[in-house]
């Protein structure tokens, strides 16, 4: 397995020196095809103005987005340009009311899409619409970059937050191409639990599949020592110098983590390391 196609979508300009200067490293390492979706959304609420400025306001809106769209697609292209990738540019405006939608119907294609981590303090609304729209209605897998311009990226040695879930497991099959040699990575399970089939040997059966993939394996199996496995996974990863992060998407409901909290969203909202996730 390989990523021949992955696809990135830009807001601003801002978030473009992020998102942007990291895809372009991600298919420079893995070779894939990248596309870039530079979007202009036009905020226009329908039924605000009063009566007989909606035309006009509209239009108005829709050419400021067009604009944006267009400044983006020039940053973009000079960007790509000077990378040496394979690319193409794809220039949109849309409705705010239907970025989830675009999203979804655009994403669904690719084998990866790589986006901005939302909930952090830089992150906007649509950071988040994207997000969710690729993972629970695109149904695609993301690597995940916080918002730290345009710093260099590396794949060699990932970090596995595995729980013998169906998430965690979904996560490693997406990262298949970032696992294989001469890659490390560290299966790192937190208070596993005592029923699950590989008890006697936990991650054993991961770190074995990953070894026929040719990476270099090891397991730590680690008490809960915060109150949040969130900090706890974070911190693991600092100590193990991992270049990323890969986990399982919302085992819980994204509800009851938007209310209550979890894992999935406290490292979304506090992670400094790019984060590839699956659902």
């Amino acid at each position: 397995m390989s990523y021949k196609a992955i696809a990135t979508i830009l807001f601003d300009a801002e978030q473009a020196k992020t998102v942007l200067f990291g895809a372009i490293q991600l298919a420079q390492h893995t070779g894939a095809h990248l596309k870039v979706i530079c979007t202009g959304v036009d905020h226009t609420e329908i039924g605000y103005y009063y009566a007989g400025a909606q035309a006009i306001a509209v239009q108005q809106n829709l050419d400021m987005a067009l604009e944006d769209a267009n400044k983006l697609q020039f940053h973009a292209r000079a960007v790509l340009e000077a990378a040496g990738v394979s690319y193409d540019i794809e220039v949109e405006t849309i409705g705010v009311g239907s970025v989830c939608d675009f999203v979804c119907d655009r994403m669904r294609f690719f084998d990866l899409a790589v986006l901005a981590l939302p909930y952090q303090d830089q992150s906007t609304g649509l950071d988040v619409v994207a997000f969710e729209a690729c993972l629970f209605d695109a149904k695609r897998p993301v690597f995940m970059l916080p918002y730290q311009g345009s710093a260099a990226l590396a794949f060699e040695k990932s970090m596995i937050a595995w729980d013998d879930g169906a998430q965690a497991l979904a996560a490693v099959h997406a990262a298949g191409p970032l696992l294989a040699a001469p890659a490390r990575a560290s299966i790192i399970m937190i208070s596993p639990a005592t029923n699950v089939p590989d008890r006697s040997d936990p991650g054993g059966r991961l770190s074995e599949v990953l070894a026929r993939h040719g990476a270099k394996v090891d397991i730590a199996i680690l008490a809960k020592t915060d109150r949040s496995i969130a900090y706890q996974l974070l911190s693991q990863a600092k100590k193990e110098n991992a270049d990323f992060m890969i986990m399982g998407a919302y085992k819980h409901s994204r509800l009851r983590e938007a209310i209550l909290g979890g894992t999935t969203r406290d490292v979304l909202r506090l992670s400094d390391v790019p984060v590839l996730l699956a659902h």
